[in-house]
């Protein structure tokens, strides 16, 4: 009994009181979990984690790179990235591609409750796997004018100011922003129009130039 409380206290540290109150998962977040635990993630991986934008992206193709892990689940939040992250440390990855916020601004969370999220798996990530490369990937604001989904309309100022968090962040913390709006993102700040099919999902050609771009950084191999 004494072993089975220590365990709950331990697990009640690891995953912050706030993921627990917060609605996240759901049938299609349960079936890949179940599907992710089939798929073993090899000792110094690289593990891409977000939404549907990450999982639909085919990042060992386009970046020729070994070992990528894709652990992107379509309409996750953070309160859910932050549940599962700590599956995926033990296997010691030596980058992380991360991507996050949009599902949880379209279900109108406090942008300072998204960002306390992403700052608690940076500080996870440093503290459990020191030496993983962790690069912060910009959030990409949907174009409000070709959008399918109308409880995502009218939300970029809250995009940007969490894109404007969290690249204070990765200078306070020493993590790599990658800054994909010079890419993906129009005049007004919005995801350009030919690079989406509803307002919020990119194009393979989009896919393309982001991967383009982490290479011209050489954030992945070229």
């Amino acid at each position: 009994m004494k072993r089975l409380l220590l365990l709950a206290l331990a697990l009640m540290i690891i995953i912050p009181t706030m993921a627990q109150k917060a609605k996240f998962g759901g049938s299609y977040y349960d079936c890949r979990m179940a599907a992710h635990q089939e798929e073993p993630i090899p000792h110094g991986a690289i593990i891409w984690i977000g939404d549907s934008l990450t999982e639909q992206g085919w990042w060992s193709f386009l970046s020729k790179e070994k070992n990528i892990v894709n652990r992107g689940i379509g309409g996750d939040n953070t309160y859910g990235m932050l549940h599962r992250l700590p599956l995926y440390l033990d296997a010691e990855p030596s980058k992380i591609f991360f991507m996050g916020g949009v599902n949880d601004i379209s279900a109108n969370y406090a942008v300072e409750d998204i960002f306390a999220n992403i700052v608690a798996m940076v500080d996870m990530i440093k503290q459990r796997v020191p030496q993983c490369e962790l690069y912060i990937q910009s959030v990409i604001t949907p174009n409000n004018d070709v959008l399918a989904y109308d409880y995502i309309k009218n939300k970029q100022s809250k995009m940007a100011e969490l894109n404007d968090k969290l690249e204070q962040m990765c200078r306070e913390k020493q993590v790599v922003w990658v800054d994909l709006r010079p890419v993906m993102h129009n005049e007004q700040g919005e995801l350009r129009k030919e690079l989406t099919k509803d307002g919020i999902h990119i194009h393979p050609e989009a896919y393309m130039l982001w991967v383009k771009h982490l290479k011209e950084k050489r954030y992945i191999r070229k």
